[in-house]
């Protein structure tokens, strides 16, 4: 099935790196306008704000944007909504990507690791749902794609901070679904691991012993987790509250 984002307008948090940067594309590819916004990643946002502008050439998007904020903090999430508004009129979906990933053995975690994770990974989404939530319910529609993890479903011993603040944002999609409906879908996309060894940092960066615990025999792609958004955001209208894996049953190891 062909998913067409014609006429949508759709804001990527961590949208200039990793699997952020592949959903954006994915989204401008399928023809929706994009904004990304980023905090510390400037020379990649522009970058990917150019191969925007490439992929918009042939798939029908206006316009793309990048705009810098801390989605942690509210002050940054309120201007960065109203300048994507006042750019690309209401926006009409959000992707929550924007995460941090540390290795966080027990022995040597601290507080600040704790705060670090849930202020990026959990308060962010929050903030950003509140904000973009309250717009779709004053136009009548809205679709909400949150980035999870697996392992906010089944934890990962030296990431204690990282899984306590995904299975955060799972409840978090819960909530929201019921919060914000019937105007509004919200669902969550719960990747296994898909990027390569060396940007996971996993618990094990040996290929082989990664690819061992994916019952598929393979690690996942970006584009995997991307074109399942661009299905949340523009496929089905009965879709929402779910929690949909996309690890190749990784979790059932």
């Amino acid at each position: 099935m062909v998913i067409s984002l014609q006429g949508q307008s759709v804001v990527v948090t961590g949208g200039a790196v990793r699997v952020g940067r592949t959903i954006a594309l994915a989204c401008a590819q399928a023809g929706a306008n994009v904004a990304i916004t980023y905090n510390r990643s400037q020379v990649a946002a522009l970058r990917t704000l150019s191969e925007l502008e490439i992929v918009g050439k042939t798939a029908g998007g206006t316009q793309y944007a990048a705009f810098r904020g801390d989605v942690s903090k509210a002050e940054d999430v309120h201007r960065m909504a109203d300048e994507i508004t006042n750019s690309f009129g209401p926006p009409t979906a959000l992707v929550n990507s924007a995460a941090i990933f540390r290795r966080t053995p027990f022995e040597i975690m601290t507080e600040a690791d704790f705060d670090d994770h849930i202020a990026a990974n959990l308060k962010g989404p929050y903030l950003m749902s509140k904000c973009f939530g309250d717009l779709f319910l004053e136009q009548g529609h809205g679709a909400i794609v949150n980035i999870a993890d697996i392992h906010g479903l089944r934890p990962l011993k030296n990431y204690i901070p990282y899984c306590v603040s995904k299975a955060g944002v799972v409840m978090l999609t819960e909530a929201l679904a019921k919060a914000l409906a019937p105007a509004v879908r919200v669902n969550c996309i719960c990747p296994g691991t898909i990027l390569t060894p060396s940007e996971t940092q996993g618990e094990d960066d040996d290929a082989a012993a990664l690819i061992e615990k994916v019952p598929l025999g393979r690690l996942g792609e970006p584009e995997e987790i991307a074109d399942t958004v661009v299905f949340l955001i523009g496929g089905p209208s009965f879709i929402s509250g779910a929690i949909l894996p996309v690890d190749g049953a990784q979790r059932l190891r």
